[in-house]
């Protein structure tokens, strides 16, 4: 089973403009459905050691099998 990756999208508390993704790869996750009804334990587990940033957004995504490395 591959893993399914959260991407999130993260802002500074202090500057709110400034964001980036962040990508949590999930390997007890065995699909993308699961990965959406798991995420809100999994981004407040994540928030809570980056207290300095904000969870905009996110979404589940499956790997991109085709990627070169």
């Amino acid at each position: 089973m591959e893993a399914v990756t959260l991407v999130l999208t993260v802002c500074l508390l202090s500057a709110p403009e400034r964001c980036q993704e962040e990508i949590l790869r999930l390997e007890d996750t065995g699909s993308v459905t699961q990965c959406m009804f798991r995420s809100v334990m999994y981004i407040a587990a994540w928030s809570e050691q980056h207290p300095a940033l904000r969870v905009k957004k996110w979404h589940c995504k499956l790997p991109d099998i085709g990627r070169t490395i």
